[in-house]
């Protein structure tokens, strides 16, 4: 099968972790024996021409048997997240007339309706390739309010007309049945690569050291990822447990503002801010902490809390959507939503019960559900429904 993905957004050289998990799943699926290729425009306004005329990413290349091919566009006119859906499905198209009109392409795989799933369709439209879209973006939960009415419009005619909509999580699911009815709406969470996460030694230490990992670019992305709730637990939490660690791994400008909250609460002593991460390093500081917390307010899915269960540890989330799936009581603990207090005790029961959580069982579970051959396998039943095979 040949298996075009466009990303509503990927990697860069910059930020070469952005999107990870549509490269993993395109390399589960060229793992499993497809070719399999990836189209991305960027999009750049006014305000980031400077990044425009310094662009240096690569036309094409090549990342384990998984072709990329991209481009860039300007937009003048690009307001927001959505003011650049013509420009991005124009650079879209032209990448496909370019690398791919004399291949015989099986199947278009979107990722985000906002604006990739509208560029399969007018791509689908040009070459009668059936596509379908996987949603990510909370976008649908956050920000619905922002989404003007003329992209409305477009945005319920890609899915509309999509050959298949896969949600990654029940809870997603039934947020986007305003677009698709629910019963039409496939589940199937996103791939970890358990090649590289996977449960390790790690660097010995004393007390309990939790982890956390999320990107700190604006003060929205905080509030999103619950950083002023994690800090505040910790703030209760470190007082009442000796010798504990919390690591925040993830750069972005934000962070400061992270920074000036542990001053606040002085709590600097029993924080540590590891700075922007490769994917070796998340692996490293996951191998070596002794839980994973994150309480944030929204997630669709929420990849990091899976991959920190690749590496056999128990994680805290917020019953806020995407866990609610995957977060058992062998596994983690799930806790309400913007709850300080509960938090508090999430930690205090973990740290106490921590022998309780089996590093083997845990891994299992994960692979189990969202291996590269789980997810590959239940991609490739869903293209092949599609094309009638």
């Amino acid at each position: 099968m040949n298996i075009v993905i466009i990303p509503a957004f990927f990697q860069t050289k910059k930020n070469p972790t952005i999107g990870s998990f549509f490269l993993d799943q395109a390399k589960a699926l060229h793992k499993s024996g497809h070719r399999v290729s990836i189209l991305y425009c960027d999009t750049y306004s006014v305000k980031c021409i400077r990044d425009f005329a310094a662009y240096r990413e690569d036309a094409q290349s090549e990342t384990d048997g998984v072709r990329i091919y991209r481009n860039r566009v300007f937009c003048p006119l690009k307001h927001g997240m959505e003011g650049y859906r013509t420009q991005f499905a124009e650079g879209i198209i032209r990448l496909f007339e370019q690398y791919l009109s004399g291949e015989k392409v099986d199947i278009i795989h979107a990722h985000c309706c906002v604006w990739a799933g509208y560029a399969a369709m007018q791509l689908s439209d040009r070459t009668g390739i059936p596509y379908l879209i996987t949603e990510h973006a909370t976008l649908f939960a956050l920000h619905k309010d922002k989404i003007r009415k003329d992209n409305e419009r477009h945005i319920r005619q890609a899915f509309g007309r999509a050959a298949r909509v896969v949600c990654v999580s029940r809870a997603f699911a039934r947020l986007i049945a305003q677009y698709r009815t629910e019963g039409d709406i496939e589940v199937i969470g996103n791939v970890v690569d358990f090649g590289r996460f996977h449960p390790g030694q790690g660097t010995p230490h004393s007390g309990m050291r939790f982890l956390t990992i999320c990107y700190m670019n604006t003060s929205d992305q905080l509030r999103k990822k619950g950083m002023d709730i994690l800090l505040k637990a910790w703030q209760d939490f470190s007082r009442k447990q000796d010798g504990v660690k919390l690591v925040i791994g993830g750069g972005g400008q934000a962070a400061q503002k992270a920074v000036e909250w542990c001053k606040e609460y002085g709590i600097e002593e029993s924080v540590e801010f590891a700075g922007a991460l490769s994917r070796e390093e998340v692996v490293a500081q996951m191998q070596a902490c002794d839980a994973f917390v994150l309480p944030s307010r929204y997630e669709t899915f929420g990849v990091v809390y899976i991959e920190a269960m690749a590496c056999g540890k128990p994680v805290i989330a917020a019953a806020n959507g995407g866990p609610d799936d995957f977060v058992k009581d062998f596994n983690g603990m799930l806790i309400p939503p913007e709850s300080v207090d509960a938090l508090t005790q999430a930690m205090l029961r973990m740290t106490a019960d921590r022998e309780h959580y089996e590093p083997c069982r845990i891994a299992e579970f994960a692979s189990e559900h969202f291996s590269e051959q789980a997810v590959a396998a239940r991609l490739l039943a869903l293209y092949n429904q599609i094309l009638g095979g």
